[in-house]
């Protein structure tokens, strides 16, 4: 919670090189019980001998857990196909990681898909619509970018693409 409470207070993240298989690896361990109660079926493509990336290790565990969660919940609201979550990583061309998230639910919503990162907007009765924007503005605290896009033939794909190194890089 502190690294959380730094993070709001505009605190300096505590960036140490991470291998970022290794901290999804975690955080998959921390969302079995929610995808076994879910019927969630969980695959893996860790892309091997990616460079490490300079980051907050609990804050992008937060980001990680959060994309990870909101697919689950966003499969709980279908029925009748199977409910699929891919976590994949990968080496980007203009270097740095790119770590997808893709889901078989609902998708993205059809008008301005990208208002899904602004604070306050939800799709949901009960929720306070600033999980995604946080997401993207740790994601942007450390040189990254965070977007979504539709997962054909049905769901959503959110990217993340971090630097392995700092600075900044564009979308791969």
């Amino acid at each position: 919670m502190s690294r959380i409470r730094d993070f709001s207070k505009k605190e300096p993240a505590r960036k140490e090189n991470l291998d970022v298989n290794e901290t999804i690896l975690g955080v998959i361990g921390l969302t079995r019980a929610a995808m076994s109660e879910k019927g969630v079926l969980a695959n893996m493509q860790l892309a091997e001998g990616l460079p490490p990336i300079l980051a907050d290790r609990v804050q992008l565990q937060q980001v990680i857990l959060n994309l990870i969660m909101k697919a689950i919940e966003a499969m709980s609201e279908i029925a009748g196909r199977s409910r699929e979550l891919l976590v994949s990583t990968r080496k980007a061309e203009l270097g740095g990681v790119l770590v997808t998230i893709s889901d078989s639910g609902p998708g993205l919503p059809p008008i301005n898909p990208e208002r899904i990162f602004n604070a306050f907007y939800t799709t949901k009765e009960n929720a306070l619509g600033m999980g995604l924007s946080i997401c993207r503005s740790i994601v942007e605290a450390h040189d990254g970018k965070l977007w979504a896009t539709p997962n054909e033939p049905r769901g959503a794909i959110f990217c993340m693409m971090l630097p392995v190194d700092g600075k900044s890089r564009s979308r791969t």
